[in-house]
Order: C-alpha cells, then sequence, then structure tokens
C-alpha cells in the first residue's frame, strides 16, 4: 500500500472498501457486541452472566483497539493520524465516530474498575453498565450510519443499515466471546459448565437469527425499489 496505493487491498473506482476496512468494520462491530455478556449481568440482572463481565470488557477493549489499529492503514502515511485527531469535520459520521471510539474505550475502562473494585466501584458499577450499553448501541449505530448514509453508493444507501449493524454486532461479539473463553479454559486446563456453555449458545443462535432476518429484509427492499 505504501508504494502501490489502495489498489493492493481491491479497492477500485466501483469497490469503495478494501481489505483493511473489511477486517477494521468487523472488529469494530464484534468490539460492541463483546460487552453483550457484561451488559446482560449488569443492565439486565442475569447472575449467571456476571463472574464473566470483566473479561467481556477486556474483550471489547482489544477488539476494538485492533480495528482501529487496522484502520490507521487506510490513512496512508502514518503523520496523517495526527490530523485525522486534530482536524474533525462534524459533516462527516466518520468524525462523529471518532469521538464514539474514544468515549467507548474511556466508559469500558472505567467499567471494568467498577466490576473489579468491589469497595469504591460498587456504587458506579449500575450506572456504568447502562452508560456502556447505551454507548455502545450509539457506536454501532454511527457505525453502520457510515453506509446508511453513503448516498454514492445504491447498495448501501439505506435506514436499515444501522439497526442491521446492532443485531450484527451482538452476533460477532457473541461468537468472539464464546470462542476465546473456550479458548482460554482450555488453556488453564479448566471447564466450563455445560448450562453455561448451552445458554450462550442458544442466545448467539437467536442473535444470527435476527442477522439473517436483517439481511433477507435489506435485500429484498434493494431489488423492490426502482430506481435500483
Amino acid at each position: 500500500m505504501e508504494h502501490n496505493g489502495h489498489y493492493v487491498t481491491g479497492m477500485s473506482n466501483q469497490v469503495v472498501w478494501g481489505v483493511p476496512h473489511v477486517f477494521a468494520l468487523f472488529l469494530i462491530v464484534a468490539a460492541s457486541g463483546a460487552l453483550n455478556v457484561a451488559s446482560i449481568g449488569s443492565v439486565f440482572g442475569g447472575p449467571m452472566y456476571k463472574p464473566l463481565g470483566r473479561f467481556s470488557g477486556l474483550l471489547a477493549i482489544g477488539l476494538l483497539a485492533g480495528g482501529l489499529a487496522v484502520l490507521v492503514l487506510d490513512l496512508g502515511r502514518p503523520d496523517r493520524l495526527i490530523v485525522a485527531m486534530t482536524s474533525y469535520n462534524f459533516k462527516s459520521i466518520f468524525a462523529w465516530n471518532v469521538i464514539l471510539y474514544s468515549g467507548f474505550f474511556g466508559i469500558v475502562a472505567f467499567y471494568i474498575w467498577a466490576m473489579m473494585d468491589r469497595r469504591y466501584g460498587q456504587p458506579y458499577y449500575k450506572p456504568l453498565g447502562f452508560a456502556a450499553f447505551f454507548w455502545r448501541l450509539a457506536l454501532t449505530t454511527g457505525t453502520g450510519s457510515i453506509f446508511g448514509f453513503l448516498v454514492a453508493r445504491e447498495a448501501y444507501d439505506a435506514a436499515i443499515m444501522a439497526p442491521m449493524f446492532i443485531i450484527m454486532s451482538f452476533s460477532f461479539g457473541l461468537a468472539f466471546f464464546i470462542i476465546t473463553l473456550m479458548s482460554a479454559y482450555w488453556w488453564a486446563g479448566r471447564t466450563i459448565g455445560d448450562l453455561r456453555l448451552a445458554k450462550l449458545k442458544n442466545l448467539l443462535g437467536v442473535f444470527v437469527g435476527a442477522v439473517l432476518y436483517f439481511s433477507a429484509v435489506y435485500h429484498q427492499a434493494n431489488l423492490y425499489v426502482a430506481q435500483h
């Protein structure tokens, strides 16, 4: 990319997203969904999920950091990162997302602290849980809106993109969580309870079904609209 430009990633005048974008968006969307388990424990009061909350928060931060690191490749030159951090065009949905991503790091970091520090963090546990839950919905809505507002590309130009990205984040993030949780337990030589794994599996099935529904509606609408 440094020498030949974005052409090597599969981008062209017709294809607006190259390979780095695919990885970056997948990881950013999955980061929001990886916080599912922590949210179920604090916001919805699921006692079975509370012990897994800290791991859920840490995984969310890791996935978002990985996605943004890949996205830096899109800038072309490393020094352009300074411009991206200091100059904001608020007509661009990308500029809003920079604030959403930074806020996500901060809120989830405090959320993990509240879960770990039982003495001082306990009073903030519930409020931070709600804040993290609504912030990640806003973050995924922002990411989906990048596509939803992309009028120049008819295939993307649809309001349903934002809610579709939210439900996709739930399924991707939970899948990531289950895989990493099973790997961590295997690595430590421990076993996960069958009941807990079954509940996570069933929840993932519901999310995957919802993604299928949104995708079907999205493609059906695109096939029907006369301008397409």
